[in-house]
């Protein structure tokens, strides 16, 4: 009896992005460096296509790569202004350039990690391995993780379930004088017309004279494109009160929200970055999840041998839901329940909340803080209708 072919590689990383560089990244750095790894894409990322942005209280690998943390965040509404010092969460911004060069840099001269470029055409499960062809040529590996963005699975048509894009559109902007105190990130300032959803305006100050200002929203539909930029350019002049700046760079992106259950494993395929889950439903933010999915897959494959069969919170998923159908009911409601939200809770308990590590009595805390229709209506559109959690 034959024995079957042993694969070409231990571990395949199926996108080079941020969940399957921060995966390679960690690998490298663990007692399974030396395993043989192969890292698929169309192309190798070398652009600042992208920044991250994340709050932590504890390092995370890529904090030396931050072009600048903040300890105080700003919240603007119409009746109400605050900003708040933070004490154990710090805020940063790392670019996508630094980020992909740092991994590319610890991966060099290594024998045992492989990058190919090309069209990737089939991903699939065998008896006992996994295949992907990439540019024509077929490669076999014990497992894989995939981050391959398919936009086709994040859609409306998902009965019972809830689809939001986050969208935003942001300028990073250059003044001859000194218009920005960058101590002080501005998370939120939601005075500007909430229109079909939820929208406010994002500022990061990188130097007293230069920051990101981003306008973002929270709806079923993208804006046509002209309207991001009148309204940025609008902010940027009434309410900054800036007239002369240079535009350096432009972003822009959408990203999915919803509630829907993905499987996040399949035979020896298993799903990371924002196909695995890790784009938090009601916000987006996926920098700082992917990290801790990063480190759960190394920790149980150094342990085990194989990934994790782990399991989100149904709390949180709860929490998820009611608030994506507030959005998809009447989105620009958000804005009252987000300021009471900073107005009635000290900002390190918002901030754990939206990472998932608070107490349930924190949680009964910030439920209570907000206004309860919107939730109630919820409760019974999510749960009372028959479509519990799972």
């Amino acid at each position: 009896m034959n024995n079957p072919a042993k694969p070409d590689f231990d571990y395949l990383i199926a996108g080079g992005g941020c969940a399957g560089l921060s995966l390679l990244y960690a690998l490298l750095q663990s007692p399974l460096s030396g395993r043989k790894i192969l890292v698929a894409d169309r192309e190798q990322k070398t652009k600042n296509d992208r920044t991250w942005s994340f709050w932590a209280d504890s390092p995370t690998p890529f904090d030396h790569l931050a072009v600048k943390s903040w300890r105080q965040i700003e919240f603007l509404s119409d009746n109400f202004q605050q900003t708040s010092v933070l004490e154990k969460f710090t805020y940063r911004t790392i670019r996508g350039a630094d980020f992909y060069q740092a991994v590319y840099q610890l991966a060099a001269d290594r024998a045992n990690v492989c990058f190919v470029q090309g069209e990737i055409t089939e991903l699939r499960n065998t008896d006992d391995h996994v295949e992907i062809t990439v540019g024509g040529q077929r490669y076999t590996a014990a497992w894989a993780f995939d981050s391959l963005y398919d936009p086709t699975r994040f859609h409306a048509a998902q009965p019972g379930y809830h689809f939001i894009l986050q969208h935003f559109k942001g300028y990073v902007i250059r003044t001859e004088a000194s218009r920005f105190d960058p101590e002080k990130i501005t998370l939120h300032d939601f005075r500007t017309e909430q229109k079909d959803g939820a929208f406010f305006f994002y500022v990061l100050p990188f130097a007293p004279n230069r920051a990101l200002v981003e306008y973002t929203g929270f709806s079923k539909q993208l804006l046509p494109r002209p309207e991001y930029e009148a309204e940025l350019r609008d902010y940027i002049h009434n309410t900054l009160k800036i007239s002369d700046y240079e535009i350096e760079e432009e972003e822009f992106g959408a990203i999915p929200m919803t509630d829907f259950p993905f499987a996040r494993q399949t035979g020896r395929i298993v799903k990371i970055g924002v196909q695995g889950g890790q784009a938090k439903p009601s916000t987006g933010y996926a920098f700082y999840r992917i990290q801790q999915q990063t480190a759960q897959l190394v920790r149980a494959l150094v342990t085990t041998g194989r990934p994790p069969a782990s399991k989100p919170s149904r709390q949180f998923i709860a929490f998820d839901s009611l608030l994506l159908n507030i959005l998809h009911r009447n989105g620009p409601s958000i804005k009252a329940i987000f300021t009471q939200l900073f107005a009635k809770n000290p900002i390190e308990r918002v901030l754990r909340f939206l990472n998932e590590t608070t107490t349930p009595f924190e949680n009964l805390l910030i439920m209570a803080s907000v206004p309860a229709k919107p939730f109630l209506i919820s409760i019974k559109n999510v749960f009372l209708s028959g479509r519990l959690v799972k």
